[in-house]
């Protein structure tokens, strides 16, 4: 983890002289706990709110994918919810969301949609548990939404935070492409050079392509990566329903079509190098799907109020599954402190 220690601190001490009869102890804090489904933008949406104490900011993590719902990971985050008050959210024509919202007649699949659904979201969670601000983390596809979120409504978010950070669909491709090819030379792999060759410079817009010559990526990503993807399915199974593994999986595979224009369509370092909230970018140090250099290139184009980078070691896409607790590390010392004097 490379990450300079929080300066901030505030310490508050409670003295009781011995001969003071004592008082009756504080009732217990009540956590917080509940899941259902919220209407936004005319389409119901599940969402799952949870923390320890509901004086603690609220932290709205938006999925990647698109389609990859969290829910089924939520273990991963149990800690977390003794500083955070945590919100899931299955967006349109994702997860719960796409089983009970229409299934693939869900209208209106797109980013900027997607984008004031999750506004309109913030904007409930902040009122309904009295917080000026919150705070937003994006991974991967939903780097994008969050970016859009808080460019469109600065006033409701005290930070980002983006994992898995996109910069832009023609960057990631090229970066791939160079990978590959660097890889299947070092190896001696003659048929893929042969292969890549032949493609020359990769035509973005070609997915074709570059679903072809990227087939066998996995085994270029970091090993936790590798590792995690071989676990997901089991991971699905043993935390789902039969109509909810059903849902999760039809709905990332509508998401992943209906978005996908999107997706090649993103370029955030020529839409969105302006905010106006704090800026975190916690990366898994070896994410070579949004790869880490470009997300920091990225990163460095931004300008914002307050801005750091914090690189997870040993770590890549899924930096904030496969090490969580690094990734709560991060979000403590570096993230809590800025978001709370922020207004969390």
């Amino acid at each position: 983890m490379l990450i300079s220690p929080c300066r901030r601190s505030i310490c508050r001490w409670m003295l009781a002289a011995p001969f003071l009869v004592a008082a009756s102890p504080p009732p217990p804090v009540r956590g917080v706990a509940e899941e259902g489904f919220i209407t936004l933008g005319g389409v119901d949406q599940w969402t799952a709110v949870r923390g320890a104490d509901p004086a603690n900011p609220i932290l709205l993590l938006v999925h990647g994918g698109p389609g990859d719902v969290l829910w089924p990971y939520a273990d991963k985050f149990r800690a977390w919810e003794s500083l955070f008050t945590v919100a899931l959210w299955d967006q349109r024509g994702a997860g719960r969301s796409y089983g009970h919202g229409g299934g693939d007649k869900t209208p209106d699949v797109h980013l900027a949609r997607i984008v004031e659904d999750g506004v309109a979201l913030a904007d409930d969670l902040r009122r309904r548990f009295g917080k000026r601000k919150i705070i937003l983390l994006g991974h991967s596809w939903g780097s994008a939404v969050g970016v859009g979120m808080i460019r469109a409504r600065p006033d409701l978010f005290a930070a980002y935070v983006g994992t898995g950070q996109v910069e832009s669909w023609k960057g990631q491709v090229n970066f791939q492409f160079d990978l590959l090819l660097a890889r299947a030379r070092a190896s001696g792999d003659a048929a893929t050079i042969k292969e890549l060759e032949a493609i020359g410079r990769p035509d973005p817009a070609d997915t074709r392509q570059y679903f072809h010559f990227t087939r066998n990526f996995r085994t270029a990503m970091a090993a936790p990566d590798q590792t995690w993807l071989q676990s997901l399915r089991p991971l699905f199974q043993l935390h789902s329903g039969e109509k909810d593994y059903d849902d999760a999986e039809a709905g990332m595979g509508f998401s992943g079509r209906s978005l996908l224009p999107d997706q090649i369509a993103e370029d955030l370092t020529a839409t969105a190098t302006k905010v106006d909230t704090a800026f975190f970018l916690i990366q898994g140090a070896d994410d070579v799907i949004t790869p880490t250099k470009l997300a920091i290139d990225y990163c460095e184009r931004v300008k914002a109020p307050y801005k750091k980078v914090v690189l997870v070691k040993n770590a890549g896409h899924f930096a904030f599954l496969t090490d969580a607790d690094a990734f709560l590390s991060a979000l403590v010392r570096a993230v809590r402190p800025v978001a709370i004097a922020r207004g969390a």
